[in-house]
């Protein structure tokens, strides 16, 4: 990319970052050390991409993700990528999550690892994902 390119995908990025942070704040608390609901990563590798860690599953919420969805209305290339980071999980669960996107949601979440209440989750627009996501 040149510097043209890179000013236009901070910009974006800047702008999207705070509506993301707008959308969120009603649904938690973000808390950089996983000790609220999620963290939203506050740092721009130069992808169109932004990522929310969530550290308590009531943030798989399909009215945060409908309006997460919404903020990409006008952004085809851009994504938002929902992590699951719940504390204690780390050598039970392998990484999983969403993937946002204008036109669809991606759900990677593993069901049979979830407790039973979120196991029959769905989410407007949604497919599984595949390998090659």
């Amino acid at each position: 990319m040149g510097d043209a390119d890179d000013a236009v995908q901070e910009e974006a990025w800047e702008h999207l970052y705070k509506r993301i942070l707008e959308v969120l704040a009603p649904f938690g608390v973000e808390d950089h050390f996983g000790k609220a609901d999620y963290l939203l990563v506050d740092d721009n590798y130069g992808w169109t991409r932004h990522t929310i860690e969530i550290h308590r599953l009531r943030m798989l919420d399909p009215a945060l993700v409908k309006q997460l969805r919404v903020l990409l209305h006008d952004l085809a290339d851009w994504e938002i990528v929902i992590s699951v980071d719940i504390a204690g999980t780390e050598d039970k669960w392998p990484p999983m999550g969403l993937i946002i996107r204008n036109h669809e949601v991606i759900d990677g979440l593993q069901r049979d690892l979830l407790p039973e209440e979120f196991r029959s989750i769905k989410f407007e627009g949604s497919r599984p994902g595949t390998a090659f996501d």
